[in-house]
């Protein structure tokens, strides 16, 4: 939907006063010195569900991070670990054994003491699959990829957890300041059964109120909190879901939220200019990339997945789809990481290549392809259908007619985890910094199983598998790097995946807020926020 009617603007702002009366209690939005009690932030699409231990979207994980914290964390704006719910902790030498010391006093939300025993249960329900604390049909798809070195979870005393790992894993650290590493209440489950995932239980700044499922999530203040730097400093927080941009932007604008994401580029220079608003755009650990269904057979062919690589102009692409606030993407991971090539090897832009090698296989062309993609705006494309549409102008130019079909975000990534799809535009934001963290959910053969894929190609290849494995383990730098680039090799030879850019992260909020932070991760973290004193 390109215009907003009228009407439909009307009813935006009715549902945005509507929200604030309820969320805010009685109408009351100003506490102290004109501060609103209730700070609403708008986005573009609601959270799956609310277990973090069972999610892969953006939109889950941001509201999670409300309420749910690890036994560490990354310090904020960086990706340098710092102590969160554990005081301390320790690597043995022979990187088998780590060992964490709790913070004394703290509690969940529903008053259970943080123990060794009730942090272990977060764990143990994802290593085990009989374990009372799994909901029915939870997957659980980080815990192969990010945690499966673990083999056992010990806890010798109230306050000291320890992991033994079957491998030494260079990424464990860092995956454990991740989302689904974060605690939550055991009583929570027992209390709320198969209802557990709509209402998490957490030890964080702000605690679970209620869901309106497309509306919002509503969260209040834990006045329990037990880190003053981000103790919270409105009543409540609303997740507030507005799918239209316009909308959005219509309610920042006279004051019906607070803070959003999800703009166009196109809108960042008027607000970049308008001192009401504070633009936070900082280089984003994400990749929008397309994919294709490697059991098509279409696809089958190395050469035609080269061919699609060669017809798309990747540079034109960003311009156009982002707009200055992002670039091109030439690897399946953003720069800077380990092992990312120091003279980039970029795909050409060749469409007279392209055509050629199509041309020897009509297999290819016999009918329009199925581009597959999302209707909601990701970090990596603020608009994904109007890059979708770039992209089939670009690849019919070459001969290759091209089908969009566009769906909501929860649809496409279901059919993207079952493999039911024919080409796709979807992407990934980065959890820990690390390589592992994008090649192996793309390319590794573990995350190709149906219903609970990352690896949505379906891309099965043993020595990508070993490469991935070895660099996992390998705890020197120098050869570790060198495993990614020769993973990075075998990519570039198979192209699965072809990269399409990486997005920055941009975050707008009223000139009032303060102690605001992007997040290297994407998260979002609104538990430290404040209002300048005599500000509404």
């Amino acid at each position: 939907m390109s215009g907003f009617s009228r009407i439909g603007r009307l009813f935006a702002a009715f549902a945005g006063l509507a929200v604030l009366l309820w969320a805010g209690g009685c109408g009351r939005d100003a506490g102290p010195a004109g501060r609103p009690e209730v700070f609403i932030f708008a986005r573009g699409s609601d959270a799956q569900k609310l277990d973090p231990a069972d999610v892969d979207d953006g939109d889950s994980v941001n509201a999670l991070a409300q309420v749910c914290e690890g036994l560490v964390r990354f310090r904020s704006g960086t990706l340098e670990i710092e102590p969160c719910l554990a005081e301390d902790y320790s690597v043995s030498a022979d990187g088998l054994s780590y060992t964490f010391r709790l913070r004394a006093g703290v509690r969940f939300h529903d008053g259970t003491p943080l123990t060794a025993e009730a942090a272990a249960w977060s764990f143990r329900r994802q290593m085990d699959p009989r374990h009372p604390g799994r909901p029915p049909g939870a997957a659980f798809p980080y815990w192969k990829s990010l945690y499966g070195d673990i083999a056992a979870v010990e806890t010798p005393d109230e306050r000291t957890l320890v992991f033994r790992l079957r491998r030494p894993n260079a990424a464990l650290l860092s995956s454990l300041a991740v989302f689904p590493a974060w605690l939550l209440s055991p009583q929570a489950f027992a209390t709320h059964g198969e209802a557990f995932q709509r209402h998490p239980v957490g030890t964080g700044p702000y605690r679970f109120l209620s869901w309106t499922p497309n509306q919002a999530i509503v969260l209040e203040a834990n006045p329990d909190y037990w880190d003053a730097p981000r103790r919270p400093q409105f009543q409540r927080l609303v997740l507030k879901v507005v799918p239209e941009n316009s909308v959005r932007l219509l309610e920042l604008k006279t004051g019906a939220v607070h803070g959003l994401d999800g703009l166009m580029p196109a809108e960042l220079a008027a607000l970049e200019g308008d001192a009401r608003f504070t633009v936070y755009r900082e280089p984003g650990m994400n990749l929008g990339y397309l994919v294709m269904n490697l059991a098509d057979p279409r696809f089958q062919a190395r050469e035609v997945r080269e061919a699609i690589a060669l017809a798309i102009d990747r540079d034109r692409l960003a311009e156009v789809a982002l707009g200055g606030a992002g670039r091109r993407a030439d690897y399946p991971m953003p720069p800077g990481f380990l092992g990312y090539p120091e003279t980039p090897d970029a795909l050409p832009f060749d469409p007279e290549r392209s055509r050629a090698i199509l041309e020897a296989h009509p297999e290819a062309r016999s009918r329009p392809i199925r581009l597959q993609v999302m209707t909601a705006p990701r970090p990596f494309l603020p608009d994904p259908v109007q890059a979708a549409s770039l992209i089939r102008a670009q690849l019919e130019a070459v001969g290759l007619p091209v089908e969009i079909v566009a769906m909501d975000f929860k649809s496409h990534l279901s059919r993207l985890r079952d493999h039911d799809y024919e080409m796709a535009i979807i992407g990934w934001i980065g959890d820990n910094g690390d390589p592992d963290n994008f090649l192996s959910v793309f390319f590794g053969s573990w995350a190709a199983e149906p219903g609970v894929a990352t690896n949505y190609a379906g891309y099965r290849n043993p020595e990508m598998d070993r490469l991935l494995l070895d660099g996992r383990r390998e705890t020197d730098p120098v050869r570790r790097a060198a495993l990614y680039r020769e993973a990075l090799a075998l990519w570039r030879r198979d192209l699965p995946i072809i990269p399409l850019v990486h997005g920055d992260t941009i975050v707008v909020m009223r000139r009032e807020v303060t102690g605001f932070r992007v997040q290297r991760t994407g998260d979002l973290q609104l538990g430290g926020i404040g209002w300048a004193a005599g500000e509404r």
